[in-house]
């Protein structure tokens, strides 16, 4: 193994190390991280042709989807930048079938004495090899280049999808939001205060985000937001006066369903009882293109000391107690995707995945 494979192999062990860890949390996080591990991997990695790189980023894929399969940004990463390599191998395809189109040259060849046959094989190997060498550096530019721009867009989602909210929010409204943990919901509403006046309404979301939910209601009341914490119980009770339903997405997925914290599903099932209007807001880099036929494995269970505490350990052999972290959200609940390139029905999402990714990279085996 050579010194550069070696380096690359640390490089690749230390990312993976750190998602399995949960030092790398977080859509947002996630997907910032895996752009700069790219940065220095297509930077440090040697190949000779774009279908090398191609593999081996699906290599490196494979271990971070297997060392985290539910942070779903990373994944979507990765295919972002593979759809881009592949877009640059069909773009210069395409200008290399148009090169070499035929010419009608035969009177000017009249006067041009014919090539020796070896002369024209050397010139013809020198420039193949001069044109590999260029296309190489190009690609690793073209890609690099890429990959700043999406981690320019990642940084700019919560200032391009606040440009919505004079659209999407009126005077005097009641807002609810189960998602008290999402830092997108969180400036959208930030953003919305500044032109519109409104109430909110943020769940506990008992037991894991309560924290949160504390730490985002003081900062809304901060903003002069009237804001109120109910409980999770409450919900079915005070939607018949919420105007719009709030939600954040963790991964968007090509039907049109979402995943998101645990017991979002619920309010969002008593949204639809009282016809209330559902708006998720998450950002193009949470769009991946797998779709959930197994939404079992879509949940992630946590803690279930925070349910039942360890005082009560008496009851630990009596009963069964489980702590999902996060939950399914069908797109027959949800009414807009509001993202950094605007609003989309569900139905529409697959459209979206199909312009940024490619179907041969969805699954990495």
């Amino acid at each position: 193994m050579s010194s550069s494979e070696h380096k690359l192999d640390i490089l690749v062990d230390s990312f993976v190390n750190k998602l399995k860890r949960r030092q790398i949390t977080g859509s947002y996080q996630v997907a910032h991280e895996t752009c700069q591990f790219l940065m220095r991997v297509t930077s440090s990695s040697r190949w000779q042709s774009p279908e090398e790189f191609i593999a081996l980023i699906r290599s490196i894929g494979q271990r971070i989807v297997k060392a985290q399969p539910r942070e779903f940004a990373a994944g979507n990463v990765l295919r972002r930048v593979l759809a881009l390599v592949r877009d640059e191998i069909s773009d210069r395809s395409a200008s290399a079938s148009a090169d070499n189109a035929p010419v009608n040259t035969a009177m000017f060849r009249l006067l041009v004495p014919p090539p020796d046959k070896q002369e024209q094989e050397n010139n013809a190997q020198q420039g193949q090899n001069t044109r590999k060498i260029e296309r190489k550096d190009d690609l690793r530019s073209i890609v690099i280049q890429g990959i700043r721009d999406l981690i320019d867009e990642i940084a700019s989602v919560h200032e391009n999808i606040a440009q919505m909210t004079v659209e999407m929010i009126h005077d005097n409204e009641v807002l609810l939001t189960p998602t008290p943990g999402s830092e997108t919901v969180l400036n959208f509403l930030l953003k919305a205060s500044l032109k519109r006046k409104f109430t909110v309404l943020i769940t506990e979301n008992y037991p894991n985000d309560i924290k949160l939910c504390h730490k985002a209601a003081k900062k809304l009341a901060e903003a002069n937001i009237e804001t109120v914490i109910i409980p999770d119980s409450t919900i079915y009770a005070v939607m018949s006066r919420v105007g719009k339903v709030l939600i954040g997405a963790r991964a968007v997925f090509a039907n049109g369903g979402c995943v998101t914290a645990s017991g979002v599903a619920t309010a969002c099932e008593c949204a639809k009882e009282y016809r209330t209007p559902v708006f998720a807001v998450a950002g193009l880099y949470k769009f991946s293109p797998n779709y959930p036929f197994d939404r079992d494995t879509l949940i992630e269970v946590g803690n279930s000391g925070k349910v039942l505490p360890y005082k009560d350990s008496d009851l630990v052999g009596k009963c069964e107690v489980t702590n999902p972290v996060l939950d399914y959200v069908p797109p027959e609940f949800i009414d807009i995707y509001i993202t950094n390139i605007g609003g989309f029905s569900p139905n529409f999402i697959y459209r979206i995945v199909l312009d940024n990714y490619r179907t041969d990279d969805v699954d990495f085996s």
